[in-house]
C-alpha cells in the first residue's frame, strides 16, 4: 500500500454523519463472554440490525461485529449495507490493542484498519483492493473508535468506564470518516441514574452524555456497562439492546473481518 502524510481535520460532527448516512477503567465486567443484538431505529422504524460477541481471550478481549441496513440507491434500486468488524482491547482497561473492518455496499469493499504501537499509529483505508497507509503520531492515553454504521463501539466505551467514579472526562477518539482518519476529543459526562423498562421489568442504569460542541448522544448502561440505548435527540436516531430473555437475542456468531 502507498504510504502518504495525513492531513489533520477536527469535528466530530462527521461522527454522526458516518453513522446515519449511506456509507462512501477497569473491565472485570466486561471480560465474561457475552453476545446479543442492536436495533437501529430512525423514529419508529427499524432500520438496522448489529449482532456482537465478546470473548475474553486472556489478556485480551476480542469484539466481533455484523452490521446490515438496506438502502435505495439514486435509481430505485434496494441495495444493502453490510459491514463486519473485529477490535481487540486490553483486557484490563479495555485500551485499543488493534482494529479492523470490512465494509460491502454497492458493489464496492472497503478496508479499515488501524495498528496502535507505542508512540505512532497506522491507519490504511482499502477501497476494492486499492488504497494507502499512513503512520502518524499516536495521541496519548486510551484510545477509542468510531466507523460508519457500527454502534457496538459504542458499548466499548461504556464498559470502560463501568467502575470508574467521575463527572466529565475527556476521550480521545479515532474516527474512521470516509477517506481520512480523524482524530477529536469528546468528552463523556455523567448524568443521574435512570431506569429503562426491559420486557416487562424496570432495570437500573447508568446514564452518559458524550459530545463536543457539535453533537450529542445520550447513552445508557446497566450496571455491567453493557449499553442498552443510544440517543441522537435532533436526527431520531435510537440504538436499543435486544433483552437476553428475547428469541432473537441470540445472534449467529459475528464473522470476523479477513485480513
Amino acid at each position: 500500500m502507498r504510504m502518504t502524510d495525513l492531513r489533520p481535520l477536527p469535528a466530530l460532527l462527521l461522527v454522526l454523519a458516518t453513522l446515519l448516512a449511506a456509507p462512501r477503567a477497569h473491565a472485570q465486567t466486561a471480560t465474561s463472554a457475552d453476545s446479543g443484538m442492536l436495533v437501529v431505529y430512525d423514529g419508529s422504524t427499524v432500520v438496522g440490525r448489529e449482532e456482537f460477541t465478546w470473548e475474553n481471550q486472556g489478556d485480551s478481549l476480542h469484539v466481533t461485529a455484523h452490521a446490515s441496513r438496506p438502502f435505495v440507491d439514486p435509481q430505485g434500486n434496494r441495495v444493502r449495507f453490510e459491514k463486519d468488524m473485529e477490535v481487540v482491547v486490553d483486557a484490563r482497561d479495555l485500551g485499543l490493542k488493534r482494529y479492523l473492518s470490512n465494509q460491502s455496499f454497492a458493489g464496492h469493499k472497503v478496508v479499515r484498519g488501524l495498528l496502535p504501537e507505542d508512540t505512532v499509529l497506522t491507519y490504511y483505508n482499502e477501497t476494492d483492493e486499492v488504497g494507502d497507509a499512513v503512520r502518524l503520531t499516536q495521541p496519548p492515553g486510551r484510545l477509542f473508535v468510531l466507523d460508519s454504521g457500527l454502534f457496538s463501539l459504542f458499548d466499548v466505551l461504556t464498559r470502560s468506564v463501568v467502575n470508574k467514579q467521575f463527572v466529565t472526562r475527556r476521550v480521545q477518539m479515532l474516527t474512521l470518516a470516509p477517506d481520512t482518519l480523524l482524530m477529536p476529543v469528546a468528552t463523556l459526562t455523567r448524568v443521574p441514574d435512570d431506569t429503562l423498562r426491559i420486557a416487562r421489568r424496570r432495570v437500573p442504569t447508568r446514564r452518559y452524555v458524550f459530545e463536543d460542541a457539535s453533537v450529542r448522544f445520550d447513552l445508557w448502561a446497566d450496571l455491567q456497562g453493557r449499553m442498552l440505548r443510544l440517543a441522537h435527540a435532533d436526527s431520531g436516531l435510537r440504538v436499543e439492546r435486544l433483552p437476553d430473555e428475547a428469541p432473537a437475542d441470540r445472534p449467529r456468531r459475528a464473522v470476523r473481518p479477513k485480513r
